[in-house]
């Protein structure tokens, strides 16, 4: 008898959970796509340094996050408006012919390190220094690029020169904690301590 009574509400109910519940399907496959068929890549460029030595470099990285391989004619770096070609100095680095084609597979990357002389051979017009955005290009013709603002701030510190820390310039806490007056008999009664 309820059932009878209120059997149009409870269709419109059962409707509008049909519709919610198609519509998050859809939503959750259509986002599967274009994260996994739609290629795609993603770019990483870090200020890094060499544990060891000390040297600082910057470390680029271009993953594929499809399930198609991508085979890239050009990858480089653009400075502003200007394209910077470092498709022969992958290809070098790498150990590939200059014949071969660069295959990104999917799921995976690719890496390229540039020393701070390399990299400086983005900078045009008098070393004018703009945004900063790794590049790939496909054979297809299609354009990928992505930021790199880590390696801009590598490249504007070693254009303006080492870092203060760097030139010495820095004083301690205890250097300046000591009192300039302290005579030769101090010493004597405090022997320096080994560092």
């Amino acid at each position: 008898m309820w059932l009878n009574e209120n059997a149009g509400v409870l269709v419109l109910v059962l409707g509008i959970a049909a519709i919610a519940l198609s519509c998050a399907v859809l939503f959750f496959v259509l986002s599967l796509r274009s994260r996994l068929a739609v290629q795609r890549l993603k770019f990483v460029g870090m200020y890094a340094a060499d544990p060891d030595t000390h040297e600082v470099y910057a470390s680029l990285t271009v993953g594929n996050r499809s399930v198609n391989e991508v085979a890239v004619k050009e990858l480089g770096i653009r400075n502003g408006g200007v394209a910077f070609d470092f498709t022969a100095l992958y290809r070098e680095k790498a150990g590939l012919d200059a014949r071969t084609h660069i295959v990104i597979e999917q799921r995976h990357s690719i890496g390229l390190k540039l020393s701070v002389a390399e990299l400086g051979r983005v900078l045009t017009d008098g070393g004018k220094l703009g945004t900063l955005r790794m590049y790939a290009l496909d054979l297809t013709g299609n354009l990928y690029e992505g930021r790199i603002g880590a390696v801009r701030r590598l490249l504007a510190e070693r254009r303006k020169g080492a870092p203060q820390a760097e030139r010495g310039t820095s004083v301690s806490l205890e250097e300046q904690k000591t009192p300039p007056d302290q005579g030769a008999a101090d010493d004597d009664a405090h022997p320096p301590r080994p560092e």
